[in-house]
């Protein structure tokens, strides 16, 4: 299956839209570096089956999944959201623990996400309300690409490259106009 596919992506990326919500625009892109941090509450870690699971009075968990290495995702938005997925299956590098210290719990209680049932780690993915960008940073490259570092308020961090091309031989013939697009939303938030 090519990367390089208009009808993959809108199908990768629109499975991640909550309900309501319709594509937009999407491109294929080169992620450069991600940080996403996560708080959970009333979740403990099963490492057998890297799955959070909810358990009644376990101590806040932090989840920091990062990867500083190039890799191809697809990047779309609705009318709400932004969406960032993997084209293929990636190794992340996680690291979790308990949070303790009572300063920084309470500060971390508000960001929190209850854990209603069991999910595994991998499927913590960049999906964010277009509200959620609190700063972009857009350099245009030699070769007519742009590099953009986005920041969300979730203490998130993300480096992508929106390539001038996407691929040959035309399998995501609307390239050029949706990445325009996404450039236009994403320039709104510098």
């Amino acid at each position: 299956m090519s990367i390089f596919n208009e009808a993959n992506m809108i199908a990768s990326i629109e499975k991640y839209l909550p309900h309501g919500q319709n594509l937009k625009a999407g491109i294929h892109a080169i992620v450069k570096k991600v940080v996403l941090q996560r708080f959970f509450s009333n979740a403990v870690y099963d490492s057998s089956d890297n799955l959070l699971k909810p358990e009644c009075g376990a101590p806040l968990f932090y989840i920091s999944k990062s990867k500083v290495a190039t890799f191809d995702v697809y990047i779309g938005f609705s009318e709400d959201y932004l969406v960032i997925v993997p084209c293929e299956k990636e190794s992340w590098h996680y690291k979790h623990t308990e949070v303790t210290n009572p300063e920084f719990l309470a500060v971390c209680t508000q960001l929190a996400m209850e854990v209603q049932s069991p999910f595994c780690l991998a499927d913590i993915l960049p999906v964010y309300r277009i509200s959620q960008i609190e700063k972009c940073e857009i350099e245009k490259n030699w070769v007519g690409a742009y590099v953009c570092k986005i920041e969300f308020d979730t203490g998130d961090f993300i480096k992508i490259l929106l390539p001038p091309f996407a691929g040959l031989f035309g399998g995501m013939p609307h390239h050029k106009v949706y990445r325009n697009a996404i450039l236009e939303l994403l320039k709104a938030k510098i």
